[in-house]
């Protein structure tokens, strides 16, 4: 009998241990021909904000293509202002740099001073430099922890085996 309290508290713990948060976020951002990925904290510190408007992060890794790796500061707008993300793209000195500047829905709850990120699909639009092209930003969860409901199923599970597989064995 004490076997079965033993495990149960041993899952218990270990479920309550673990939570369903993701600490990293990867960031797959297709469209134009071109895919940009990048990872960011779920709960990002930002190092600028403006006050229901936008929030920086400053150099961030970016890889383009699966071939091009370069920092760049990716500033996320509110959606009472357009929403979206915007970056600048690598390019030689002549000309300028080109900002990615993507229109749609905003991607982060909480405030600009404290954004949090959570796992999605979205469509956005391309505002500069074209205008026309149609993106889809993928938020997955980098971390793949599994969410404590998950946990604790398997462990009851675990435990129902063991207890039958118990009574069989007392049984012969």
């Amino acid at each position: 009998m004490r076997l079965p309290i033993k495990l149960l508290s041993l899952a218990v713990i270990l479920t309550a241990a673990w939570s369903a948060k993701a600490d990293t976020l990867e960031f797959t951002l297709s469209g134009g021909g071109d895919t940009f990925t990048f990872s960011l904290p779920s709960n990002p510190s930002p190092d600028s904000s403006i006050s229901g408007t936008s929030f920086t992060l400053m150099n961030i890794l970016i890889t383009q293509d699966s071939t091009i790796d370069f920092t760049s500061d990716i500033t996320f707008s509110n959606g009472s202002h357009g929403g979206g993300l915007e970056f600048p793209l690598p390019s030689s000195p002549f000309p300028p740099p080109i900002d990615l500047n993507l229109i749609g829905p905003q991607l982060y709850t909480g405030s600009e001073i404290s954004p949090i990120f959570s796992p999605t699909v979205t469509p956005f639009t391309l505002s500069a430099p074209k205008g026309s092209d149609i993106f889809t930003l993928n938020i997955t969860d980098a971390s793949a922890i599994p969410e404590p409901s998950t946990i604790t199923m398997l462990a009851t599970g675990l435990l129902t085996l063991a207890g039958t597989a118990r009574r069989t064995l007392l049984a012969r």
